[in-house]
């Protein structure tokens, strides 16, 4: 019971944090944040109109799109792979239609320091990635994912309220 406690407050915590930030805020987090168990942070970037386009690129190709092209369906893969197929299509979706926001951050796919389109080059393309999310996000502002004032995608103060839950 503790350890749900402790995950609910942690996710208030981010989502508080979430809700006031800037969109490269939310560019640094998608990169920086460790995605296993981060599953409510980045559905809420997700289903956010106000996530900017290169963000929304960023977090399809941090979650392995290019290890889905060997799959035609769900059916084909490890029960623990379909949420992840399942946000990839919607993000294909959303992306395509024009769902996110520009705010001129920029991002490119083929110098990602996560996922990229030539991660899996062996794999046998099954479902190939749809060619709008192969084109960079020529954006004017180049976020630094490297600020040592961000501990796992969060600013320290987040990140020490975070710790604090479980120490």
């Amino acid at each position: 019971m503790e350890q749900i406690n402790q995950q609910q407050q942690e996710w208030d915590i981010v989502r508080r944090y979430l809700e006031q930030a800037t969109p490269a805020q939310w560019h640094l987090f998608a990169a920086r944040s460790n995605y296993d168990g981060n599953d409510q942070p980045l559905r809420w970037l997700i289903d956010n109109p106000n996530l900017d386009r290169a963000t929304a690129l960023l977090i399809y190709w941090y979650l392995g799109a290019g290890w889905y092209v060997q799959f035609e369906s769900e059916q084909k893969m490890q029960s623990y792979e379909r949420e992840t197929f399942q946000q990839l299509k919607l993000l294909e979706q959303r992306y395509s239609e024009g769902y996110y926001a520009c705010h001129n951050i920029w991002f490119d796919p083929l110098q990602s320091e996560g996922g990229r389109p030539d991660d899996y080059a062996d794999l046998v393309v099954k479902r190939p990635i749809p060619d709008l999310m192969l084109i960079a996000v020529e954006g004017t502002e180049f976020v630094d994912l490297d600020d040592d004032q961000y501990d796992d995608g969060l600013p320290m103060d987040i990140a020490e309220q975070i710790f604090a839950l479980y120490s």
